[in-house]
C-alpha cells in the first residue's frame, strides 16, 4: 500500500508540476512552489465520475481520486480544494490558473504535447 501511495504521490506531483500555470518567465516550472506558497491545491475534476470523484448524499465530493489527492495535499502541507469544472473547458481552466491540476482523464495527444508537459503514462 505504501508503494502504491508513493507511486501515486509522484505521479500527482508530476502532473501538478507540469500544468501550464506554473511556468515562470525563464521557462522554469514553479507550479509546486506556487501551490505551496498559496497553501491550496485546486484539483479540477468531473464530480459525477464514480468511484473516482462524485457527490455523496450530503453533497461532499468523495471518491478514490479525492482520497488520494487529500493525502498528496497533506504531504505537501496544503489544503485540497476539489473544484468541479466544465469538462469541455478543462484546458482553459488549467491555462487560466483557475485550477492547479487535472487528476485523471486528460489524454496525452500530440496536440497537447506541443503546449503541455506530461509525466510518463
Amino acid at each position: 500500500m505504501k508503494k502504491l501511495l508513493s507511486v501515486l504521490f509522484i505521479a500527482v506531483l508530476s502532473i501538478a508540476a507540469l500544468s501550464a500555470s506554473g511556468a515562470g518567465e525563464t521557462g522554469e516550472d514553479t507550479s509546486l512552489a506556487d501551490v505551496q506558497e498559496k497553501g491550496t491545491f485546486i484539483l479540477g475534476l468531473d464530480d459525477s465520475f464514480p468511484p473516482m470523484g462524485f457527490r455523496a448524499e450530503n453533497g461532499d465530493i468523495v471518491g478514490f481520486d479525492i482520497d488520494t489527492a487529500r493525502e498528496v495535499a497533506s504531504r505537501l502541507g496544503v489544503e485540497l480544494v476539489p473544484q468541479p469544472i466544465d469538462w469541455n473547458s478543462k484546458e482553459q481552466e488549467l491555462a487560466t490558473g483557475n485550477i492547479d491540476c487535472i487528476w485523471n482523464g486528460f489524454t496525452v495527444t500530440p496536440e497537447r504535447e506541443e503546449v503541455r508537459r506530461f509525466s510518463e503514462p
